[in-house]
């Protein structure tokens, strides 16, 4: 099966599975970066500058890629890897602002989409298609969410970002049957954050003896829809009713930094995961600005909330010894009280 990548989870991953290509979502590697520094500033986040690097390097297998406008950088990115790939290279303008004023836009950039992948393959998008693959991946991210309930598992996560859908669909169903309902008397901690494709940093913050509760862009808000209904009647001989679904249900996505919500939802979002925790990471990208924005006001919020927090800035290669140190040092710090 031919693969398309996608570097923004707010890209519809379930149109391309019912295109007929596996949904690949291109992160960086835990290397240092050299031939992307001659195409792209320095200042750039690692995400960026990483999966640039891996495409220079003869990394990726992929017969196109799909940029979902998020962030300035990833949005200019795509310049750069039009120039230097092979690869087909599709823009998809997912609204900034999100209401529903702009929601009949985004049906139409859906139904443009449809028509560039049915041109990619070769083949038609049929409503059928479509909607088995919703509700594919509506099984998968309700597995997903329950797992990480109990105790998240980074590891499966990045699989399926990058692996079928089918298949983690039918391991997170064994998953789910193996783990323990308890997680014991731990201190918990929200991670809230950008992206960090690594699960061995996520694996530090458990060994240092939290509980975590994610709102990460690997992590919960992969998978995360607020208020979508899953088993909602389609017309199977229309595609239009699974366009609207797609369309709604990435309007009720968990919300992100790089998007402009009415009412402060995207702070009364995190706010309201924090409630009960003990204390909240911040585990952000070196110079991810959007995330950035939001971290004095929300840390802000939530220290008036009584809770700890810790900023933990990432870059890629990340130095292990240093980032285990502080996340142990903080967890010493909660746990005195």
């Amino acid at each position: 099966m031919k693969k398309v990548g996608y570097l923004c989870t707010f890209t519809p991953k379930e149109m391309i599975w019912a295109a007929g290509f596996l949904p690949v979502r291109i992160l960086a590697d835990n290397q240092p970066v050299s031939l992307a520094n001659s195409h792209i500033q320095s200042y750039s986040c690692s995400q960026a500058r990483g999966s640039l690097e891996r495409l220079l390097k003869g990394d990726l297998d992929l017969y196109g890629v799909v940029f979902t406008r998020s962030c300035d950088t990833l949005m200019r990115l795509a310049d750069i890897w039009e120039k230097n790939s092979d690869m087909r290279v599709y823009n998809l303008e997912f609204p900034t602002k999100i209401n529903n004023s702009t929601k009949n836009f985004f049906k139409k950039e859906l139904l443009d989409f449809k028509s560039t992948l049915e041109e990619w393959t070769g083949r038609e998008i049929g409503p059928k298609g479509l909607i088995d693959s919703i509700r594919l991946y509506n099984r998968l991210e309700e597995l997903l969410a329950r797992i990480f309930r109990i105790s998240p598992d980074y590891e499966l996560i990045t699989r399926a970002e990058t692996e079928s859908p089918k298949k983690i669909v039918e391991e997170a169903e064994k998953r789910l049957k193996e783990i323990e309902k308890r997680r014991g008397n731990k201190k918990t901690v929200l991670v809230t954050g950008s992206v960090c494709p690594f699960p061995e940093v996520m694996q530090f913050i458990s060994d240092a003896g939290f509980h975590i509760v994610d709102d990460l862009c690997t992590g919960t808000r992969f998978f995360t829809y607020e208020g979508i209904e899953n088993d909602k009647a389609f017309n199977e001989t229309n595609i239009d009713s699974a366009i609207e679904f797609l369309a709604t249900k990435y309007f009720v996505k968990a919300p992100c930094p790089t998007k402009n919500y009415e009412k402060d939802r995207r702070y009364k979002y995190v706010i309201e995961k924090a409630k009960d925790v003990d204390a909240v990471i911040f585990l952000l990208l070196k110079f991810c600005e959007p995330h950035f924005f939001d971290y004095p006001q929300l840390r802000e919020k939530l220290e008036a909330m009584g809770k700890r927090t810790l900023l933990l800035e990432l870059e890629f290669p990340v130095s292990e010894g240093q980032l285990r140190t502080r996340i142990e040092a903080f967890y010493e710090t909660v746990s005195e009280g």
